[in-house]
């Protein structure tokens, strides 16, 4: 993984350079939440961070303007001819092409101008968040942040950024990330990993890090727990990931589960088991096995039809959904080759594909 490389120049302005991977979830998905152990796997595409931070002058005007930006402008000139510093503009490029970009005024980072306004309110609600989190003045300066894969895709776009910007204001991602989001978080233990992890939630009384971070309804806080593990299965060449062109909004599908009745602990538990012993499967007809198990235990929870009895029903392999059921991108076991895979997927309206090896790091 790339590691941060920060310049401290002489004026006291700072440049840096971040980069947080994209996510897998392979088992754990929904009762992830609920402390069952999930493997999930960081992906070889992920988003890059570049910022370019100016030092603000003393004397400088309260940053109150009338006069209209351009996203491109970092430095504002008032009606009074007083230059002011505390701008921040952020572009966001999507496989090299321009996607977003906005200009954010003051402490608080009230929104000036923006090429799309929810978005831009998105990342506002991210940043004013990583200020009351940190124990620094809000930033200004030039961001680029440049993402490797397609948004629809649900491989972690929300995740990488919220990785990025803790780094910007140098505090806790988790922190950043139970502040904003209801999820489990594993997606963030993903965004700063070179291998795959094992990741489950543990449930206290007091925020590990910070009053902020939410709790849940027993009013208790989330702990993220995990560590990395050694997951490069020998079938690893009849493994595939496709995207089925739905995009998921993983958001909602979080707040369904988190409102329906409490899981059985059993599932809980079980779920975990399965995820230790796909660590320890050495053939594939044993994987599917168990990825099946663990779809009909999400199916009989969920109240949803696990994808090799929808979707993919009558399909020569088994599909796994990855992460929220419904959408997203998909696994697949596979024992006759891409060649021969891909007209299937083709079939349903499926083109993006990768080899295991191509897309999980």
């Amino acid at each position: 993984m790339e590691k941060q490389i920060s310049d401290n120049n002489i004026d006291g302005s700072r440049s840096g350079s971040w980069y947080s991977r994209g996510k897998l979830l392979v088992t754990g998905e929904y009762l992830v939440l609920k402390g069952s152990k999930a493997l999930a796997l960081p992906a070889k595409l992920g988003q890059k961070l570049e910022f370019h931070q100016r030092k603000i002058k003393k004397g400088d005007s309260s940053g109150d303007s009338s006069q209209a930006a351009s996203p491109r402008t970092s430095v504002r000139e008032d009606t009074t001819g007083r230059t002011d510093d505390r701008i921040l503009t952020w572009r966001t490029l999507v496989k090299g092409d321009k996607w977003f970009e906005a200009v954010f005024r003051g402490p608080e980072y009230a929104i000036e101008s923006a090429s799309h306004n929810g978005r831009a309110g998105f990342l506002r609600h991210i940043m004013v968040n990583a200020i009351e989190l940190s124990d620094s003045s809000p930033v200004y300066g030039e961001v680029t942040s440049r993402v490797e894969f397609d948004l629809e895709w649900g491989l972690g776009s929300s995740s990488s950024l919220i990785s990025n910007v803790a780094y910007i204001f140098d505090i806790n991602p988790f922190a950043l990330h139970f502040a904003v989001s209801k999820g489990s978080g594993y997606d963030i233990a993903c965004a700063r990993s070179d291998k795959p992890l094992v990741y489950h939630l543990e449930y206290q009384t007091e925020s590990y890090r910070s009053k902020r971070v939410a709790a849940d309804h027993s009013g208790s806080f989330p702990v993220p727990v995990y560590e990395t593990v050694n997951f490069n299965p020998p079938f690893s060449e009849n493994l595939f990931f496709a995207y089925t062109g739905k995009k998921q909004d993983s958001a909602v599908s979080v707040n369904r589960f988190l409102a329906a009745k409490k899981p059985d602990e059993r599932d809980i538990e079980r779920v975990s088991d399965i995820t230790s012993e796909i660590l320890r499967t050495n053939d594939i007809d044993s994987f599917t096995r168990m990825l099946k198990e663990h779809d009909n235990i999400l199916s009989n929870l969920l109240g949803e039809t696990a994808l090799n009895n929808g979707m993919f029903s009558g399909f020569p392999g088994y599909v796994k959904s990855l992460g929220a059921w419904g959408g997203d991108f998909v696994l697949i076991a596979w024992k006759d080759g891409v060649d021969m895979l891909r007209p299937l997927l083709k079939q349903k309206g499926i083109d993006v594909v990768f080899p295991y090896k191509k897309l999980a790091l």
